[in-house]
């Protein structure tokens, strides 16, 4: 709890005046833990302890409201795969776990091209869903990669060969 209220504690403080001297030693996601008690909700300052150790020493993170899903965009270099990773990042850090809004934060930071629109057309409810589907689109994705990076490793090899017979024909003249 710090130094300030362990010492106030020593000195027998009354319980009112450590109460509102508590939340000037918070800081970041403490200081809104605090902030969004309700008021009148806590009576003694031992009530108050035991709610901040509840709350951040026994492993309880402040977790970030789906608002913030909202802000993430796919780049416009960024891959699927990648923005993917990145989305799901940020979502293991909400608290509320809601389908409809994941997909549509999802959807809504997709960079515009066939797999938004098969989205739309699609029209999928879950997480389980998207993701099923941009698997999918990724496997199809690669195999088209794959297959059109063929065709420029023979294109390669055949000018390669050209270059070595027009060096031989060079040699002979």
């Amino acid at each position: 709890m710090g130094y300030m209220m362990t010492l106030m504690h020593l000195q027998g403080v009354a319980d009112e005046i450590m109460c509102k001297a508590f939340p000037t030693t918070l800081k970041g996601a403490a200081r809104i833990w605090f902030s969004r008690l309700t008021p009148g909700s806590i009576n003694t300052f031992k009530e108050l302890s035991a709610q901040f150790t509840a709350h951040f020493i026994r492993g309880h993170r402040y977790k970030r409201s789906t608002a913030c899903l909202m802000s993430i965009k796919q780049r416009e270099d960024e891959t699927l795969r990648s923005y993917i990773s990145r989305f799901n990042k940020e979502a293991l850090s909400i608290n509320e776990v809601d389908n409809k809004i994941f997909v549509a934060a999802f959807t809504n930071g997709l960079r515009k091209g066939k797999f938004l629109f098969s989205l739309y057309k699609n029209d999928p409810k879950t997480m389980s869903e998207v993701l099923y589907k941009a698997t999918k689109y990724m496997n199809v994705e690669d195999a088209l990669l794959a297959r059109e990076e063929k065709p420029k490793k023979r294109e390669r090899q055949e000018d390669t060969r050209q270059d070595q017979g027009w060096k031989k024909a060079r040699k002979g003249d």
